[in-house]
């Protein structure tokens, strides 16, 4: 029972030590770089927070700082991994105009709306967006997945290469380029589509 009674504890201490929060203060920003195995949850349209969830090892490694209106986020040992679990970078943000990430993180960003929005990805992470903008210019390249279906664009420029595969919603214009072996699924019915495909991947319509 004692012995039991000391795991437990140890367990507790364990937990508590590898747990950690911290609430970030910043400049404002409109737009975010991520570099490293960074996972990162955006929500446009709230007040500006930054909040970074993780063991402690994460949380004080974790850099961040804004430069002519971009928050930019990495590691400051470029070997530490990011991790599984609940190690991630929470951010709120009142409007969000473009998003850059390289490396192995998973993505969330939530409710992006306005005229246009500019989004960059390369790595082998996974990338989720949704909500409405009038103009998206996407570059994605590597071995990830990027799912843009909720991301409602009435016209949609992308531009993906490696063997990833990549989701977009365009009503009424869509041009792409697919270079590699990655698979590009189009939602929306555009009524005006320009496609070019070099190498062996594909682009499909998905309604």
């Amino acid at each position: 029972m004692r012995r039991l009674a000391l795991v437990l504890a140890l367990s507790l201490s364990c937990a508590a030590a590898c747990a950690a929060e911290q609430v970030r203060a910043a400049a404002p920003f409109t737009s975010i770089s991520v570099q490293g195995p960074i996972s990162v949850t955006v929500d446009a349209g709230k007040a500006q927070t930054i909040l970074v969830r993780g063991n402690d090892r994460f949380v004080s490694g974790l850099t961040s700082e804004v430069v002519n209106g971009e928050l930019r986020l990495g590691m400051r040992d470029k070997n530490l991994s990011a991790g599984k679990g609940e190690q991630r970078v929470l951010v709120t943000v009142p409007a969000l105009r473009a998003f850059k990430a390289e490396g192995a993180g998973e993505t969330l960003l939530n409710n992006i709306r306005g005229e246009r929005f500019d989004l960059s990805y390369r790595g082998a992470g996974r990338l989720v967006i949704n909500g409405q903008v009038k103009s998206l210019k996407m570059r994605a390249e590597g071995v990830g997945e990027v799912d843009a279906k909720a991301l409602v664009a009435n016209e949609a420029d992308v531009r993906f290469q490696g063997i990833g595969d990549v989701k977009v919603h365009a009503k009424d214009r869509l041009d792409t380029v697919v270079q590699g072996m990655g698979t590009l699924t189009y939602y929306g019915k555009p009524r005006n589509i320009n496609n070019s495909v070099q190498g062996i991947g594909s682009v499909d319509a998905g309604d």
